[in-house]
């Protein structure tokens, strides 16, 4: 039984006070008086009496004294309290794998101190011998690192601890990140939810080094030091205007509280191949960073006015602007030399500033102006992507059979020897040399117009050319001798347009002429040229030279075998296939190794930044997230008042009933 009011104990005083009215209440005494029978009679009764007259005092007494300890008893409030039952606490603890975790002061990590604030916490819940602790980590797909540990099997935490933080896993004396991108909270938070949906006394901590404005029910736990800072490339572009670049780099700074980190930062660009030279620019410049907020550095053309003339001020360079004149570069490297506490937007590169050649040869005995003209269009669609250079070789000149990457031999312009560097295409060609594959039945004269008709099978080359609107007069039968070919295009069941594409040949063939077919005054002859040219040299990734960390990509090969290379210059993956998607995981840069038909080897390379929130290593998120709790069904506790008032009730009965047999 216990007592909801304690201080109605005060009602016994009202004992006392009982006592001292029975003490100083007035007793009979004896006198002396004249005998008579009545009194005699009287006397004799009264003594007949007294024993029972005393026998009524004292119940009366203890009536009025058991009356007065249930009133107080009653002012008490007692209860006799509901059963609990032992509760066993568990605590789940949610280690944030954010990459701004990895923010290293004085050669430990938030990612580290927080492991290290977990095992604490472990110590404590262990030395009662009775509660759990479960382990969550949030990485960018979180998992249970372990679940419901207690005292007896307490190794389990520690040494799933301890995998975390494990000195193998460091680079240059840094703890390498789990994951370079955001933890998934949300995703932690609904595995917790597991645990909380079914014990109500379930506790969450979240170790982490964002300030989370409402947690909610979550406990944050700050990793953060106040003296760490972060210096940050945000990003980097690159623009080409009247065939100068100018580049733009944005900066931040943060740390050091809620109003950023204000410093001047030291930076390094550096142009590799300036303007097509071997030549390597380097320029040195400071920054003037301010409470978190960007600040952007520019290098760009400054135009020159013309003698006599005053240039406008719309073209002249902003304040702040620095003038450097590129026109091309093979790689752009900016680099932060400073020394602060978060190392993984420290550099950036661009790698689409140079353009490869692609050199293209036309041979014909007689040239026309729809070759001519389709590869001038094409000139200026691949100058995106490729330095195109187009050489056409006169009627009677020798023309090259190695050193260019397309060759188009027209009528009895065709080489005895094949050149083995490059893509060939042979239009209506007198003959064709056997190691082509390919043999001339022969030549056919329609009495019309015949249309031509597209193979049932989909093939690049064909994207968008409509064969059913070709017509010819007169074609060659073509007859295939290699199973590597595809026929594109046929009449009347005969082979006219066929293609290769083997690593060591890579051969079109056209039986017809452009002069006796309406394909030449068609936009489906130019397509049909660009597809040849996009299906043999195809981009090896597209989208740009920079992606986000989580992008995924496809790299075409342009070669039997292609190799992606980190920016450890560790082998990631490799493949012979056509072409292959790639998940981006880590920042830095990638480089794709292959060796085309010429047998050159070729690299090219792209790179995958830091993401931008995650350089904000005092990152402020307005809500969290919480778990669902269960609610605690409570039993009630046991309400004596009523047995108490009936037992208060009683005792004045019988005081009232014993005062009322006093004249009796």
């Amino acid at each position: 039984m216990s007592w909801l009011t304690p201080i109605g104990f005060l009602g016994l005083i009202g004992l006392i006070a009982l006592i001292i009215i029975y003490i100083i209440k007035p007793n009979y005494q004896n006198k002396v008086v004249s005998s008579t029978f009545i009194w005699k009679l009287s006397l004799k009764l009264k003594r007949k009496q007294i024993p029972i007259s005393k026998l009524r005092n004292i119940i009366l007494f203890i009536c009025q004294v058991l009356a007065i300890t249930t009133l107080a008893f009653i002012l008490a409030q007692p209860v006799i309290a509901a059963e609990k039952e032992e509760e066993k606490t568990e605590k789940i603890a949610i280690i944030d794998a954010s990459l701004s975790m990895f923010t290293d002061y004085e050669g430990e990590t938030r990612f580290e101190r927080a492991v290290e604030s977990v095992r604490n916490l472990a110590n404590e819940v262990f030395a009662t011998e009775r509660d759990t602790i479960t382990v969550i980590l949030a990485s960018d797909n979180p998992k249970i690192l372990v679940s419901g540990v207690s005292f007896e099997n307490q190794d389990l935490l520690f040494d799933a601890l301890d995998e975390l933080v494990d000195p193998a896993k460091k680079v240059d004396k840094l703890l390498q990140p789990i994951s370079y991108t955001k933890g998934d909270i949300a995703g932690a938070i609904k595995l917790a939810e597991e645990k909380t949906m079914l014990d109500p006394h379930t506790e969450v901590l979240l170790y982490t080094d964002s300030k989370y404005i409402d947690p909610g029910k979550v406990t944050i736990k700050d990793v953060k030091n106040p003296s760490e800072w972060n210096a940050s490339i945000l990003d980097v572009r690159a623009s080409n205007a009247e065939n100068y670049y100018r580049l733009e780099i944005d900066f931040a700074c943060y740390g050091g509280g809620d109003n950023g980190w204000d410093a001047e930062i030291d930076v390094t660009v550096k142009i590799f191949g300036f303007n097509g030279t071997e030549e390597t620019v380097t320029r040195d410049v400071s920054v003037q960073c301010t409470g978190g907020e960007i600040t952007t550095l520019v290098f760009a053309h400054e135009p020159q006015a013309m003698p006599g003339e005053e240039l406008d001020p719309e073209n002249m360079l902003a304040e702040g602007e620095i003038p450097l004149d590129i026109l091309s570069y093979e790689k752009i490297e900016i680099t932060i030399d400073e020394n602060d506490c978060f190392e993984y937007d420290n550099q950036y590169e661009l790698h689409d500033g140079y353009k490869p050649s692609l050199r293209i040869q036309y041979v014909s005995s007689k040239p026309n102006n729809f070759f001519s003209t389709a590869l001038l269009i094409l000139q200026d669609t691949l100058s995106k992507r490729w330095n195109v250079e187009f050489i056409e070789v006169k009627p009677g000149e020798e023309p090259e059979i190695s050193g260019f990457d397309f060759y188009i031999f027209e009528h009895d312009s065709i080489p005895n020897n094949l050149p083995d560097d490059g893509v060939v295409i042979l239009a209506n060609p007198k003959s064709i040399p056997s190691i082509a594959g390919v043999t001339l039945v022969q030549e056919l004269i329609a009495q019309s117009e015949v249309n031509l008709l597209a193979n049932t099978i989909d093939h690049p080359l064909m994207n968008g050319v409509g064969a059913e609107k070709i017509t010819v007069t007169k074609f060659k039968e073509l007859k295939v001798r290699d199973d590597e070919y595809t026929t594109l295009m046929s009449v009347q069941d005969k082979p006219v347009v066929v293609a290769k594409n083997a690593h060591d040949q890579k051969i079109v063939v056209l039986g017809f002429s452009l002069n006796f077919s309406n394909l030449s005054v068609l936009y489906d002859f130019p397509l049909f040229m660009y597809n040849i040219f996009e299906y043999y040299s195809p981009s090896t990734f597209k989208g740009g030279h920079v992606y986000n960390i989580n992008d995924e990509i496809t790299l075409t090969s342009r070669s039997m075998e292609l190799e992606v290379f980190d920016a450890y210059e560790k082998l990631i993956t490799k493949t012979e296939d056509s072409s292959m998607t790639l998940k981006l995981t880590t920042p830095g840069v990638y480089t794709v190794v292959q060796t085309p038909i010429d047998g050159e080897e070729q690299k090219e390379s792209f790179f995958v930044k830091t993401p931008t929130d995650e350089c904000n290593i005092n990152e402020e998120i307005d809500a969290l997230a919480n778990p669902y709790f269960a609610t605690e069904e409570e039993k009630a506790d046991f309400d004596l008042l009523l047995y108490f008032a009936l037992a208060l009730v009683s005792f004045l009965f019988v005081e009232w009933w014993l005062q009322s047999r006093e004249q009796f």
